[in-house]
Parts: structure tokens; sequence; C-alpha cells
């Protein structure tokens, strides 16, 4: 009995002090790296790659796309000169000649997302629909203008049609085809440029004149081969 105490007591302490020495900080613990300086260490799995586990999707926000700004134009239409000299305004009476009544008040709305084939509105106008302007055959039965062409359009109230649409025919007259979304406009000059479509979808020269003969304003596609005596002119938005 005088050596059985002692032999326990020291396999005890021996029990005691391997538990305490797995206890402490190892080199394996980022708490002992901490304490001497050392980098933690990388992020555990926790199991993601695990047999039978797959591994937890990371979900990222997406940014949501920003809205498109929306414009919108209103005023009058002036009428220039190739040199910027104003001709007149196209006036609130049908066949839209450019004087000889009141002004035309027009609104038209452009995006960031579209710049192009836009339709110009006639608001608060005395004549009856349609209210959208474009161009127009007039039931000459040709619509197409172009290079070397002589066949020419008149800017006029049409019924709206799609963007980059072909000339669409009016249920009222058969021979008569129009188009309004041919409007682009500039956002720091205010000045609308058309581009018409021809029946074969083809996108030709697409000219603004004045004819002041009988003071009304046409497209051609060769202002030659139209005629002479009518004149090149643009077209501008103005309050």
């Amino acid at each position: 009995m005088f050596f059985q105490l002692p032999l326990r007591v020291f396999l005890f302490s021996l029990i005691s002090l391997d538990v305490l020495a797995n206890a402490s900080p190892t080199e394996n613990t980022n708490g002992y790296r901490l304490a001497r300086g050392l980098p933690p260490l990388p992020p555990r799995e926790f199991g993601r790659k695990k047999p039978g586990f797959e591994p937890t999707p990371v979900l990222r926000t997406r940014a949501s796309p920003s809205p498109s700004s929306v414009v919108r134009y209103t005023g009058r239409l002036q009428v220039r000169s190739s040199d910027g000299s104003t001709i007149g305004y196209v006036q609130d009476k049908l066949g839209l000649p450019v004087s000889g009544g009141s002004d035309l008040t027009i609104s038209l709305t452009a995006s960031s997302t579209r710049k192009k084939q836009l339709n110009i509105v006639a608001t608060a106008t005395s004549f009856p629909s349609p209210f959208y302007l474009g161009a127009s055959n007039q039931g000459s039965g040709n619509a197409t203008i172009g290079t070397g062409s002589s066949t020419f359009l008149q800017f006029s109230n049409v019924q709206k049609t799609d963007a980059l649409s072909q000339p669409v025919r009016v249920k009222s007259n058969g021979d008569t085809s129009v188009e309004s979304a041919i409007w682009a406009i500039n956002s720091t000059t205010k000045e609308l440029t058309a581009q018409y479509v021809n029946p074969d979808g083809s996108l030709p020269n697409t000219i603004l004149v004045y004819n002041d003969a009988n003071d009304r304003l046409y497209f051609v596609g060769d202002t030659a081969a139209f005629n002479t005596s009518v004149a090149q002119v643009n077209l501008f938005v103005v309050n």
C-alpha cells in the first residue's frame, strides 16, 4: 500500500499533462499564429468538400439596370435655309404650309434607348386626325425615292406607323402610303432629320426641301432630279 498511492498519483499527473499539452495553442491555431506575428489560417470549408455535399453557391447581388432616361421635346417647328436664316414655321393648317396661319405646336419623345425612328405628334391642332407628322405619297402610287429619282413625298399629317416600317397604305385611299416614325433629333441643337424607308426596305437619302411656289415642304432623294427650283432646308424644334 505504501507504493500504490504514489504510482497512481504519478500516472494521473502524466494524463493531466498530456491533456494540458493537447489543449494548449499549437501552430495550427490562429491564436498561436497571431501571437507570433504570423498571418491567420485561410477559412475552413466547413464540410463543403465532404463527400455527399455540394458546395454552397455564393449569391451575388446583380446591379439592376438603370431605367432609360426619357426626354420630351415640345414647341414649334422652325424651317431654316442652308445659311441658317429662318424661312418660317410649320402652320396649324391642312397641308402644313410654312406661313399664312398660326404656328403648329408639336410633341416628340426620345429616350436613351431610342433616339431614332421617332414620332412627331401635333398638339392642340385645329385640323382633323391623324395627328402624326411624316411622309405621304398623296395618292401618287409611287412611294420610292432615291438618287436619280424625281419622286417626292409630301410632309404631311399621317397615320401612325411602326419604327422602320415600310410605307403603309391608308385604308380610305388605297393609293396613298404613309410613314410616321421617321424622325431623329439632335439633343443639343434640336434639329430634326428624317429617314424614310422605301417599299423594298432600302434606306434612301431623305432630304427635306421647301418649295416657295406653294409654301410646302417635301421629302426627296435627289434635289436636282426633283426640281432645281426647290431649296434644301433644315427643321428645328423651338419654343
